[in-house]
């Protein structure tokens, strides 16, 4: 049985942690910790946590194995390095950390410790994008040629007073959503180079994206167009096109397969050569869950590496150096 400890009360760490873990064998959340114990004791009584009080406390607790980082990017760094050193795992919630060097600092004291450190792209492990990575390499499209990612967040989520909206806790839509995106690149086709970017900064605080369009070149030459942002429409936005001089894919749901996503691929007259539905129940939350306790359990390798995830960070600091902002 891995003991998860979260750290952090906010209702990512519900629903990406406590309700997903109730249907894992072999997992069980032991402690939640919080700033405010008070906010944590809370959290406990509600959803059954066995224990609570501080981000200490879930530390020095002996029936935690894992801790579990539901807090703001800019301080991952600090707490998955203490986790790490009172001989815990680590999962942190995505993106990783605030930049590309703290997020190597997570990894390196993952090295020194002997511990496994995590970060939480939940999305690979379900099965629809595993499907979605099978088809890009199929060679079903032909020679790629344009890859297109819209990962937009509805225009009304993100207002006043949320976190994603503060630069001192290392916001911005990027960090949000556009990590998703780097981290699908380079699944599917390898290191991506930032060649320009653009970004829609919010008057309240310069140093956030409300939204970012970039251009990436994959190798081989091919350009990608991201687009991360905070103002999409009523719907939003979570989809990713590749043309193909054979054939052309869309993706829809990307960032949350259990939402309903979708994968075609049609051919240059229209002929639907492949559709593909995301399978009804399946979670990708559980499916991380899952993962998890098996590679901890083998040592196998994971797609959730810190160390992976430190070239994710890179990247996203690219582009925001290639818009004019200062990485996080």
């Amino acid at each position: 049985m891995i003991g998860i400890g979260i750290l952090g009360a906010g209702g990512i760490a519900e629903r990406a942690m406590v309700e997903p873990a109730r249907g894992v064998e072999g997992v069980e959340v032991v402690a939640i910790g919080a700033r405010d114990p008070e906010r944590a004791r809370a959290f406990a009584e509600r959803l059954g946590v066995p224990a609570w009080g501080d981000y200490d406390a879930v530390l020095s607790d002996p029936r935690v194995d894992l801790v579990y980082l539901a807090l703001p990017p800019v301080v991952h760094a600090e707490w998955a390095q203490r986790a790490l050193a009172a001989g815990k795992h680590v999962l942190c919630e995505k993106p990783l950390s605030a930049n590309g060097t703290t997020a190597a600092a997570i990894a390196d004291a993952a090295d020194a410790a002997g511990r496994r450190a995590f970060v939480g792209f939940h999305f690979r492990l379900h099965g629809f994008i595993r499907e979605l990575l099978d088809t890009i390499s199929s060679g079903v499209l032909g020679d790629v040629k344009l890859v297109e990612i819209d990962f937009s967040i509805p225009h009304f989520v993100v207002q006043p007073g949320n976190i994603r909206l503060d630069g001192d806790l290392a916001g911005g839509a990027v960090m949000d959503v556009g990590c998703y995106a780097v981290d699908l690149l380079r699944a599917a086709f390898g290191e991506p180079e930032a060649i320009t970017a653009k970004a829609q900064t919010y008057d309240a605080d310069p140093r956030i994206d409300l939204q970012t369009d970039a251009e990436l070149r994959l190798p081989g030459g091919i350009p990608a167009l991201l687009r991360a942002s905070f103002l999409g429409d009523d719907q939003g936005a979570m989809w990713v096109r590749v043309d193909g001089g054979d054939a052309s894919l869309l993706a829809t749901s990307v960032i949350v397969p259990q939402w309903g996503a979708t994968l075609t691929v049609t051919s240059p007259a229209g002929e639907v050569l492949r559709s593909v539905a995301a399978e009804p129940g399946e979670n990708s939350y559980a499916r991380q869950l899952e993962h998890l306790r098996d590679v901890l359990a083998d040592g196998s390798e994971s797609v959730l590496d810190a160390r992976r995830g430190v070239g994710t960070m890179r990247v996203v600091d690219e582009i925001y150096r290639a818009a004019g902002l200062e990485p996080r």
